[in-house]
């Protein structure tokens, strides 16, 4: 994964709740990479110049001046929360995951408010986070609309195995170095067979733990070498690893967990475990490429 660390940092608005913590993660990331804020707000296909659908002009017009009210709103409140900050807003049109794409290739992260959609409106309209986070080419970071600026000094990263943890580790250890934070590396294991509810897994604690710390020592060497600054500290937990990211990120900054290189279909982007750690966290969570994909 190759990163522009001068390029924009790019968040979506849609000008509600859900999206304000995302709007204040993003003028702090800007401002603390010194580069330009970009303000992206998707309108809905019908706002599109051309009548289509048998839409009236007027209702494209409206659209479209929502966009930009929504825009205008959210500059001024970027503006007020770091006035010297380099702010650009950008009005797109059609379908929103696409359009969202589309834009983050131009920057060096995207940033989305987390899901606030119930499951059934999920299973209709689509998870939208989800979806952007599995197709982008550069990290998506999504961030609880509630969030504001406390720093813990501590950031999470999960590894699941040796191929893919070396670029997620790459990128985990700039952050930690960044920002002077301690880094808490985690493994999650669980029974590989099926009905494990019926076989004691005390059985295999020692063995799975070993490897687990095993794999840890690992792929951790050359990070540690490289980045002797950063204080690192290794969870090895047997459990269903969506639960033991979040719960084990709780008091962090932020977790990043990566997103395996995968095929052609947009709906089989992103795994279960990393669509289950965005739903649940409180804290932003940072999906990161671990390959080249279809659309990067």
């Amino acid at each position: 994964m190759q990163v522009d660390n001068r390029a924009p940092v790019v968040v979506a608005t849609d000008g509600t709740a859900r999206s304000a913590g995302a709007l204040r993660y993003g003028v702090h990331e800007a401002r603390r990479r010194s580069v330009v804020l970009r303000i992206v707000h998707v309108a809905p296909p019908a706002a599109l110049s051309e009548p289509m659908f048998g839409f009236a002009p007027e209702i494209a017009q409206d659209l479209r001046a929502h966009g930009r009210s929504v825009l205008d709103r959210a500059e001024t409140t970027a503006r007020s929360l770091e006035p010297g900050l380099d702010v650009e807003t950008v009005l797109a049109a059609g379908p929103q995951v696409d359009e969202l794409v589309e834009a983050a290739r131009a920057g060096q992260m995207v940033v989305l408010g987390r899901e606030a959609r119930s499951g059934l409106q999920r299973l209709l309209t689509g998870a939208t986070t989800a979806a952007v986070a599995g197709r982008t080419s550069v990290p998506t970071v999504v961030v609880p609309g509630d969030w504001q600026l406390v720093e813990h000094g501590r950031m999470a990263v999960g590894i699941e195995s040796e191929e893919c943890a070396r670029p997620l580790l790459a990128r985990a250890f700039e952050r930690a170095a960044q920002r002077g934070a301690q880094l808490v590396v985690t493994h999650a294991w669980d029974l590989p067979v099926p009905n494990s509810d019926v076989i004691d897994p005390q059985r295999y604690v020692q063995e799975w733990r070993a490897a687990g710390a095993h794999l840890l020592s690992t792929v951790l060497e050359e990070w540690r070498q490289a980045y002797p600054g950063v204080a690192v500290e290794t969870v090895v937990v047997h459990g269903q690893a969506a639960h033991a990211l979040v719960a084990g990120a709780e008091a962090s900054d932020l977790l990043l967990i990566g997103r395996r290189p995968h095929g052609p279909l947009h709906w089989a982007h992103l795994g279960a475990t990393a669509r289950a750690v965005l739903r649940a966290s409180r804290v932003p969570v940072e999906v990161v490429p671990l390959g080249t994909s279809a659309d990067g």
